[in-house]
C-alpha cells in the first residue's frame, strides 16, 4: 500500500460514491492518467484527510472504484499549532512547508506589522495549498486552516489545559532556544502551539498581551531569520521533539 500514489477527497465524497462508481474531476484524472500514466484497471490510494486510506481502482471515463477500506491511523500527538502572523510574500509556500512538518492546525493572524490583508480568493488559495501538500507528503490527517484573526484576539485566547505554547521573538536577552525548552518539556502534552510573528516582528502590544496569556518567549538563535524561515525552523523542531515521542503514520 505505501507504494501507492494518493489523491485526497473529502469524507463527504467519499461517503456519496458508497458502491457506485466515483466520477473524478479533471484535475484528479489528469494526475492519475497523464503525470501518474495509469490505465485502466490499475490501484491507487485514496486519503479523506481524516487518517482513513482507501484502495481505489481506476475506471474507463474518469471513473474510479473503491475497493476498500485498508487502514485508520490515529491523529499525532501533541497536536502542533501554528500561529502565523501574514507577511507579505512567501504565505503559500510557508503553508506548504508546514503541511510537509506535519502541522496539525494554522492560525493565519492579521498581526499589527503584517503587510498585507488576504481576501476570500486567497484563502481559497491557502486551502488548495494544504490540499496538494498533503497529498505530496502523503499524510494522512490534513491540517485544520482556522479563519484569519487579529494577532492580538489569537494571542489572548486561554490556554487549552494542558498545552504548551511559545512565542518567536528577537532581540529579546535571557529568551531561551526552542531547542532546549523542548528537551524540558513533558511529552504528556496534548498540544504545542507556537507563535511567528510578521516581517518587521512583535509590536509591545503583541508581547505585553501574549505575557499575560502564558506564552513563554522562545529564540530560534542569534540570527534574525526571515518570517517564513523562523515558522519553518520552529516547525522542524517540534516535529522532530515529537517523533521521538511515539511515530507516526
Amino acid at each position: 500500500m505505501a507504494e501507492l500514489r494518493r489523491l485526497l477527497m473529502t469524507p463527504e465524497r467519499l461517503a456519496q460514491a458508497g458502491h457506485q462508481p466515483l466520477q473524478l474531476e479533471r484535475e484528479e484524472r489528469h494526475y492519475l492518467e497523464r503525470v501518474l500514466r495509469l490505465r485502466s484497471g490499475s490501484d491507487f490510494a485514496v486519503a479523506d484527510g481524516y487518517g482513513r486510506l482507501y484502495v481505489a481502482t481506476l475506471l474507463d471515463q474518469g471513473q474510479a472504484q473503491l475497493k476498500l477500506s485498508c487502514h485508520q491511523s490515529k491523529p499525532a500527538t501533541p497536536q502542533l499549532v501554528l500561529l502565523l502572523g501574514l507577511m507579505r510574500k512567501e504565505v503559500e509556500i510557508t503553508l506548504r512547508m508546514a503541511t510537509e512538518l506535519g502541522v496539525d492546525q494554522i492560525v493565519p493572524m492579521q498581526a499589527e506589522r503584517s503587510q498585507t490583508s488576504p481576501g476570500g480568493q486567497r484563502r481559497e488559495r491557502w486551502s488548495a495549498q494544504l490540499r496538494e501538500a498533503s497529498e505530496q507528503c502523503e499524510r494522512l490527517w490534513m491540517p485544520k486552516l482556522e479563519p484569519l484573526t487579529s494577532s492580538r484576539e489569537a494571542l489572548s485566547q486561554p490556554p487549552v489545559k494542558g498545552a504548551k505554547r511559545w512565542i518567536g521573538v528577537t532581540r529579546q536577552p535571557g529568551a531561551p532556544l526552542l531547542q532546549e525548552v523542548l528537551k524540558q518539556t513533558s511529552m504528556n502534552s496534548c498540544r504545542w502551539e507556537i507563535a511567528c510573528g510578521p516581517e518587521g516582528g512583535w509590536s509591545p502590544g503583541e508581547l505585553e498581551i501574549a505575557s499575560l496569556n502564558n506564552w513563554q518567549p522562545v529564540s530560534l538563535g542569534p540570527s534574525v531569520l526571515r518570517a517564513s524561515t523562523a515558522a519553518v525552523a520552529a516547525l522542524s523542531l517540534l516535529q522532530h521533539y515529537r517523533a521521538q515521542r511515539k511515530p507516526t503514520i
